[in-house]
């Protein structure tokens, strides 16, 4: 067992992380288990988000109010940066306001990368368009790590202190607090929109795309709509991951880590169920962070690497739940129109009289 501060410092680094991730799959939950479409370059406004958070606040800020005295922001990016904490941790207001604007800014980033990707993806077939998407995620990795003044190139840039006016013991409570209620008010919108009119939309093209395109639907404008929606929950996701970091380096975004995790995650808990992409997650990321607590006891009984383990525990898990129930640990509900009592008393209408 555990003592009780080595539980609250576990929860403090777990939480932000489930979070983040949360918001990533349910946003591949919308377009994938809701509308059928297989974004598998869901790595591409993650990273967006994240870019963006680590190249603009701070050139704000530093051009703004002149803290880099005509130096070069990136070549001089350990000297420069401490400056922008101080000159923030003096002004909570400031720090407050542009916590929120680069946060709109990611979401902005996320959704437009996400009406790029929507060119191809309303022309391509599945398999196509699955590869197009993963392309697309790759390239713009490889550009961060070599065009410099974007995000620094290899070495990466820090991510501005915005809460450095907290006292620095209630610094992380107060970080994962503002992580974990985005990804709680994040749930409540997507929830709220699936169980509309438009996820049912949503579901009908999936289902049958011809029917609802011989119905009157605009399919090509409802994925469109979708793909940036998407976009813009993972670009503020990657944002919550840089804030989570503290800073943004391209390498630490891959498509196995923000593409393909969230794959499994989504499906292991349930395509098309909010409530499964959550356990999944929730699955996933608890499973993940107890071995990493637990790996000098765990090593001593395992054959191989305890590296190795994440990898095995999830793709085991991913190959049993799809042998025994494919529809995730909590299946995609099935949808009524009307309330049982109204379906209860149209059975009676229309049985016949004797």
């Amino acid at each position: 067992m555990m003592p009780s501060d080595q539980i609250v410092r576990f929860i403090l680094d777990l939480a932000p992380w489930i979070a983040a991730y949360l918001v990533i799959s349910l946003s591949l939950n919308l377009e994938y288990g809701f509308g059928g479409i297989p974004n598998f370059g869901k790595v591409l406004c993650v990273t967006g988000g994240a870019f963006l958070i680590g190249a603009l606040p701070g050139q704000l800020i530093v051009s703004a109010y002149n803290l880099g005295q005509g130096l070069n922001y990136f070549d001089n990016h350990a000297q420069i940066m401490p400056r922008v904490n101080d000159f923030l941790s003096r002004d909570p207001l400031l720090s407050i306001a542009l916590l929120i604007f680069t946060l709109a800014m990611a979401m902005l980033v996320g959704g437009g990368l996400g009406l790029i990707s929507s060119i191809p993806a309303v022309r391509l077939r599945e398999e196509y368009l699955a590869m197009t998407l993963l392309a697309m995620g790759e390239i713009l990795i490889l550009i961060g790590d070599n065009y410099k003044n974007l995000i620094g190139g290899t070495l990466g840039v820090f991510v501005p202190s915005f809460l450095g006016w907290i006292p620095v013991p209630t610094r992380s409570y107060v970080l994962t607090a503002i992580l974990v209620g985005i990804a709680v008010l994040v749930f409540v919108f997507v929830q709220l929109l699936t169980r509309s009119p438009y996820g049912r939309l949503l579901r009908s093209i999936r289902d049958d795309e011809v029917l609802a395109q011989a119905l009157g639907r605009d399919i090509v404008s409802v994925k469109r709509k979708t793909i940036i929606l998407a976009g813009a929950l993972a670009g503020l996701a990657g944002a919550m991951l840089a804030l989570t970091t503290g800073a943004v380096n391209a390498k630490n975004y891959s498509r196995a880590n923000h593409t393909f995790i969230p794959w499994v995650m989504v499906l292991v808990g349930g395509a098309a169920n909010n409530w499964g992409t959550a356990l999944g997650v929730m699955v996933f990321m608890v499973s993940s962070r107890l071995i990493d607590a637990f790996k000098r006891e765990l090593e001593l009984y395992l054959p191989f690497d305890v590296v190795w383990l994440t990898p095995l525990l999830l793709s085991t898990t991913l190959l049993i739940v799809m042998f025994f129930r494919p529809g995730g640990i909590i299946p995609e509900a099935r949808t009524q129109t009307l309330k049982p009592k109204e379906l209860k008393e149209l059975k009676k209408s229309t049985q016949p009289k004797n």
